[in-house]
């Protein structure tokens, strides 16, 4: 159960990053960066949520480390979309 609520976490931060930046260049990479970086709160994260009993064993762990690769994946490619985009366009003159 928790393997399916990470994934659904870790989709929907991936989902809303891309849809939330759209057509914005700048804020897009610098939330690919965010995301990419995120991926060192893991060391922090595993012992606590081990303590609080959320995690338990190889499979909690395994959990986590699918989460944080989705966040990776999706990190990646929400800077590399990033760099394709556009900038807001400008409204031409009627």
């Amino acid at each position: 159960m928790t393997l399916a609520i990470f994934i659904i976490l870790a989709l929907a931060i991936v989902c809303l990053s891309l849809y939330l930046t759209t057509r914005n260049k700048k804020n897009r990479i610098i939330t690919g960066i965010i995301l990419i970086l995120s991926v060192l709160s893991y060391p922090l994260l595993l012992p606590f949520l081990h303590e609080i009993k959320v995690l338990q064993g190889l499979d909690g762990t395994a959990t986590l480390m699918l989460f944080y690769f989705v966040i990776l994946i999706g990190g990646i490619v929400t800077s590399f979309a990033g760099l394709f985009t556009k900038t807001k366009s400008s409204e031409s003159n009627r």
